[in-house]
């Protein structure tokens, strides 16, 4: 299970959900559960997401 707080420290930097996903849980192929999470955090306004590089970043 990752968590709200896991996330904003892996975001370090701007990553890609790929990038996040093999720093948070590499065993898991599967990235729904990830993205789910991140879009929640959109729109609580903690993170952000750039459309022109593909890549999520601390709001």
């Amino acid at each position: 299970m990752i968590k709200e707080e896991d996330v904003l420290t892996a975001l370090d930097k701007p990553r890609a959900v790929y990038g996040l996903q093999q720093r948070l849980d590499p065993s898991n192929k599967s990235t729904d559960a990830l993205q789910d999470l991140l879009m929640r955090m959109r729109t609580e306004g903690k993170v952000k997401f750039d459309i022109k590089t593909g890549k999520w970043s601390k709001a």
